[in-house]
């Protein structure tokens, strides 16, 4: 599978916030923005907070570095 783009991560990130798809979709979306993104922390940086915006999220899961040792 090939890596999505940022207008779609937050097309999903919206989506998954809304509560639409079944568990299916619902897996494969995160699975989906974990690989763009390599953040390890979707899902808790999807839920983190009220008032957050989609746009804001997304900058915090493209922001993820990890940490070379």
């Amino acid at each position: 599978m090939t890596k999505i783009s940022k207008e779609q991560v937050s097309e999903l990130v919206s989506k998954i916030r809304k509560g639409e798809g079944d568990d299916g979709e619902l897996s494969e979306w995160i699975s989906q923005i974990l690989r763009a993104t390599s953040n390890p922390e979707v899902i808790k940086t999807i839920m983190s907070g009220n008032g957050i915006t989609v746009e804001e999220i997304v900058e915090k899961l493209y922001s993820y570095k990890p940490i070379i040792l």
